[in-house]
């Protein structure tokens, strides 16, 4: 399978590392590209550039759900206070993964000038000096995620 590699910024890192379920969330307007993933994809989360633009984990993408759908009974979307997300934002474009694999202590900086929440690792690989192909090999291969 030839999966695609998506970098997907985390704010500060904080509510990511305090989700209690495989699951981030971003907003409305992310919902196109968001769509174009499929299962298998790879999932690079990294904090912004006031954070060190900081590698903090890897996932593969699962599905995505909009909170928008579920109105009444919400079976595959959380509240921020479920995830234990703090702040108002409305999260409601659901990324749902497994497989992650926290990165933060092997100090990998992904130096992205652009603040765009999420992007293709194709499409800017050519301009970072880091090659997550190869750190995804080597997570696979003498890592062991949780959320699986």
């Amino acid at each position: 399978m030839n999966a695609t590699h998506f970098i997907i910024r985390v704010e500060d890192g904080v509510n990511f590392k305090n989700s209690k379920k495989p699951m981030w969330g971003v907003k409305a307007g992310l919902k196109g590209i968001v769509s174009k993933m499929k299962q298998g994809d790879i999932l690079w989360f990294i904090t912004n550039k006031k954070n060190n633009n900081l590698l903090v984990g890897m996932a593969e993408f699962v599905e995505m759900h909009d909170r928008r759908d579920e109105k009444l009974v919400h079976v595959n979307t959380f509240t921020n206070e479920e995830m234990g997300w703090h702040g108002d934002t409305n999260w409601c474009i659901q990324i749902h993964y497994k497989n992650l694999y926290l990165t933060e202590y092997h100090n990998i900086q992904i130096p992205l000038k652009c603040q765009t929440t999420i992007r293709y690792y194709k499409n800017c690989a050519d301009k970072i000096d880091v090659n997550l192909y190869e750190h995804f090999v080597g997570f696979k291969n003498y890592a062991i995620p949780i959320f699986t």
